[in-house]
């Protein structure tokens, strides 16, 4: 009976873990703080920071597993997944993979949300031994202990395999957007004219109803939408879209869905900087 009841509890304790989850080993140590020792990584598909014109890998590496099939879907899947209740209260080191062994990388402790930022090559050196379109593995290492500018040292040793997660594909959407870009463009304009009906026309209904005035939603949208953007592309996922629009040398990846035959602002998050060059 005894291990009858140790099998079951060894299968509840496998399928309750993410489906995509991968393995994790090594740790983090900060002098001033407990060490990060992550068990479980999992991957994405993101923009790079750099230059939002091109995709980066960003590993999350963890002590606790996260469910990643949810986060992938969502317009910012890196907000999702660090305001995830599994993160809560426990320490994550984030990994952005690039070609040729060049990997930023972010240690946080969740309580204080204290961060160790860092890139190669110098002190910290990576090994990527695989980074295809569905799988990442390798090694980071500091060669030495880093001093920071907080007069405290870290040193990291950490090995990662996994898949890499991805959304249901989706086609794309050429320059303009298509109709949720010319729905987006339409409500960019009833933003300028401060047509209070037009802007809750263009919106969902709970975006609608968060308004106060018309001012309000002027101001409130336009903490995410640039007032002079071109809509370059996008792509459409079936009754929702992500729609790309550039201004002031910024990406801005904008969600929209479709009610009926209408087109709706839902929401919208920066990706990043662009190259202009």
């Amino acid at each position: 009976m005894r291990t009858r009841s140790l099998f079951l509890i060894a299968m509840a304790t496998t399928a309750s873990l993410p489906l995509f989850a991968g393995e994790a080993s090594g740790e983090f140590t900060a002098t001033k703080h407990d060490k990060i020792k992550p068990r479980y990584a999992v991957a994405y598909e993101t923009r790079d920071q750099r230059d939002a014109h091109k995709r980066v890998i960003e590993v999350v590496l963890t002590e606790a597993p996260i469910d990643i099939a949810a986060a992938v879907t969502e317009l910012d899947p890196h907000t999702q997944i660090i305001n995830m209740d599994a993160l809560r209260d426990h320490n994550y080191i984030l990994l952005w993979v690039r070609p040729n062994n060049d990997v930023s990388m972010n240690a946080t402790y969740s309580s204080t949300m204290t961060q160790f930022v860092d890139m190669t090559p110098g002190s910290l050196q990576a090994n990527i031994d695989v980074l295809s379109a569905n799988r990442v593995s390798g090694r980071l290492a500091t060669t030495k202990a880093v001093k920071t500018m907080g007069d405290e040292t870290y040193s990291i040793d950490v090995k990662f395999a996994t898949d890499i997660s991805h959304p249901p594909a989706g086609t794309k959407l050429t320059a303009g957007g298509g109709e949720p870009g010319k729905a987006l463009k339409s409500l960019l304009t009833a933003m300028s004219k401060k047509n209070y009906a037009a802007i809750k026309a263009g919106v969902t209904p709970d975006r609608a109803e968060s308004y106060s005035d018309v001012d309000d939603a002027v101001q409130t949208l336009g903490i995410f939408l640039p007032k002079n953007g071109k809509i370059t592309g996008g792509e459409l996922r079936g009754d929702t879209a992500i729609v790309e629009i550039e201004a002031d040398s910024m990406l801005t990846l904008v969600k929209m869905v479709k009610s009926g035959a209408t087109w709706q602002f839902d929401r919208a998050t920066r990706a990043g900087f662009i190259d202009s060059k």
